[in-house]
């Protein structure tokens, strides 16, 4: 308002803007590496490990957005999501749904041999050690305490298959 009338115009430097985290490549591989890690079945002979695509999805896009755990908390104790079904799951998978940063980056952990994919579900690759050697290195030293929390009261949500499906 103040400057509607002048002749002022503003200057933006792009090298002092910071970049979200939510689209580091890095960042959203720990994250990644964090909720396999935490999440992840056995599988099969030889140690393979697995999880829904669909349900390492939604959990990452609920970890990177730590204020929708308690709705997804309500819905996950839904009667077949009962009042939230045509409010709150269509909201979380218009949102989710949209999050194509995560698909890149799991097609660049396919393509290094990380995971392997198998219908709807990522399993570990030939070289998913590197994987688990970033879990492991961040509950080590103790970085991304916040996440882990995060990941913690979502171990503790039971995610209906209904929650999942049309992913």
């Amino acid at each position: 308002m103040l400057l509607e009338g002048s002749k002022a115009t503003p200057v933006m430097m792009p090298s002092r803007l910071a970049p979200s985290a939510i689209y580091d490549v890095e960042y959203r591989t720990v994250v990644v590496a964090l909720l396999f890690e935490r999440f992840a079945k056995s599988f099969g002979l030889g140690g393979h490990r697995r999880i829904s695509s669909a349900k390492l999805k939604l959990l990452q896009f609920i970890a990177f957005r730590p204020w929708l755990v308690s709705s997804i908390r309500e819905w996950s104790q839904g009667e077949e999501q009962g009042s939230l079904g045509l409010t709150q799951s269509i909201r979380s998978r218009r949102g989710f749904l949209s999050d194509t940063a995560h698909e890149d980056v799991i097609n660049l952990l396919v393509a290094c041999g990380i995971f392997v994919r198998a219908k709807s579900h990522l399993i570990t690759g030939e070289k998913a050690g590197e994987l688990a050697k970033i879990s492991k290195a961040m509950k080590e030293q103790d970085l991304f305490a916040s996440m882990q929390r995060v990941i913690s009261e979502l171990a503790e949500i039971p995610l209906a298959k209904s929650m999942l499906e049309g992913w």
